[in-house]
């Protein structure tokens, strides 16, 4: 489906024109977005408009990376969408020149009708480069809820001591790394592009453009850096996790050890005395059997004394 916006030379709104018609000397710029669109309308890309084939097929496959291309004649740009954390990526294409930008896109976009309201109310006052930049920026923003949600959850995880609880927090916080990464892959390339932009020569904007790309640039920058510190939080609750059961397991051992060794000789007097031998002095004596008990508690006692001498109780 096409939707077609053009402002005349007079700063007028025209809507209900035709393709055809957006090309007359009297229009000033025009925006169409095809949403969804037909075969018939694709081709429509290379017959009407002309764009490179190369580009067409750009906006007809899925991108790994966001991309730019900048001539003096126009800017090309794919850009990837995040509408959940559990959803796929979707794309934006943008063919920008001096007076027209058209955008395709295969799935719907919900911000598109925020910034086609935004342009029918005061579309005298916006140019082809105004609506590349409030695309952009609806697409950023559109991060910024995913990005706070996982750094929120995980300086809860953190004030909460998750690397004390069981398997399922660690669990999540995987999940929330591997998040972290999806979104990364997003929003990482998309700040080298318009930094690209910001700085290519063939670029012809005005000087409050580039300030609105610049704090569209400077909020790319911001996202990211969160992402990375939370990237780190997170290894950093793994890796505390991961010390607090190693020292857990080497507590247990040394509790295991220590109770091994005590009864190691405890053991040994039991097994000598224990023999079925018919002739054993120790065993008709009146109180051997209440000796060997305070041997056994001296015994036991006396190793317990040398391991805190040692300082082994202070690992515990």
């Amino acid at each position: 489906m096409l939707k077609i916006i053009a402002i005349d030379k007079l700063g007028g709104l025209l809507t209900n024109l035709s393709l055809e018609e957006v090309k007359n000397d009297n229009i000033s710029w025009y925006w169409v977005d095809f949403n969804c669109p037909t075969k018939k309308e694709i081709e429509l890309l290379t017959t009407f408009f002309r764009f490179h084939e190369l580009l067409i097929e750009d906006c007809l496959t899925l991108l790994e990376r966001p991309k730019i291309e900048i001539t003096r004649q126009q800017i090309f740009l794919v850009s990837h969408i995040l509408k959940n954390i559990d959803s796929e990526y979707e794309t934006i294409n943008m063919f920008i020149g001096k007076n027209y930008i058209v955008t395709i896109h295969l799935t719907h976009i919900r911000f598109l009708s925020k910034v086609i309201s935004k342009v029918l109310y005061k579309g005298d006052e916006y140019s082809p480069m105004h609506v590349m930049h409030m695309l952009i920026s609806e697409i950023v923003e559109g991060y910024i809820p995913l990005i706070s949600k996982i750094e929120n959850r995980l300086d809860e995880l953190e004030e909460n001591d998750a690397h004390t609880k069981g398997s399922k927090i660690m669990n999540e916080v995987f999940d929330l790394r591997s998040d972290l990464l999806k979104l990364r892959r997003g929003l990482l390339p998309m700040r080298e592009l318009i930094h690209r932009f910001l700085v290519s020569r063939r670029v012809d904007m005005t000087d409050n453009d580039r300030k609105y790309f610049h704090d569209v640039y400077d909020e790319l920058v911001q996202q990211t850096e969160i992402i990375e510190a939370s990237r780190e939080l997170a290894s950093d609750i793994r890796e505390n996790y991961m010390t607090y059961n190693s020292f857990k397991s080497n507590n247990i051992m040394m509790t295991l050890t220590v109770i091994s060794t005590i009864f190691l000789p405890l053991t040994f007097l039991a097994g000598v005395y224990g023999m079925n031998f018919s002739y054993m002095p120790e065993l008709q004596t009146e109180y051997g059997y209440f000796v060997l008990w305070i041997v056994m508690f001296l015994i036991a006692a006396g190793m317990l004394w040398f391991f805190k001498k040692k300082g082994w109780f202070d690992m515990f």
